[in-house]
């Protein structure tokens, strides 16, 4: 599956902005992979608004065979990565993923993430349900700019 132009579906480029459920913001961006190279990340910054908490159970995108929710950690020089199941977001809180941390696993990418495009993630929570966005696809941390929230 190709991975849509930021020009030619002006329809998701328009969801860039943070994506909102009933009062679920959620923004973001996904790591630009090589050609060949079929897994990578993106990072997401949740934010429940809500006045109850609520939990992430799912993501997936059209773009990978599989996303989920892993966790980084390191312990005794060694880096180790596992799924971190369902992600409390409790009320009025924030979740933030980024490298070497929390993060959405993209494995059997169908083509490359390539900088300027967008990835069209649905991300699907226990209580407000489903909320979708396009996150850009950047090189690395660094061109993440500012937090839109």
């Amino acid at each position: 599956m190709r991975i849509f132009p930021l020009l030619a579906v002006p329809l998701l480029a328009s969801t860039a902005a943070p994506a909102q459920g009933p009062a679920m913001h959620v923004s973001g961006w996904a790591r630009a992979t090589v050609p060949g190279q079929t897994g990578s990340a993106a990072y997401l910054t949740i934010h429940n608004g809500e006045r109850s908490g609520d939990r992430l159970v799912a993501v997936t995108t059209p773009a990978a065979a599989k996303a989920s929710v892993h966790v980084t950690t390191t312990a005794g020089g060694v880096v180790r990565m596992r799924s971190a199941g369902a992600v409390p977001v409790g009320a009025g809180q924030m979740v933030e993923m980024k490298p070497g941390g929390l993060h959405v696993m993209l494995t059997g990418l169908e083509s490359p993430l390539r900088v300027g495009e967008q990835l069209p993630l649905t991300l699907r929570f226990a209580r407000v349900g489903t909320v979708r966005l396009a996150v850009p696809i950047r090189l690395q941390a660094s061109d993440a700019g500012h937090h839109q929230h």
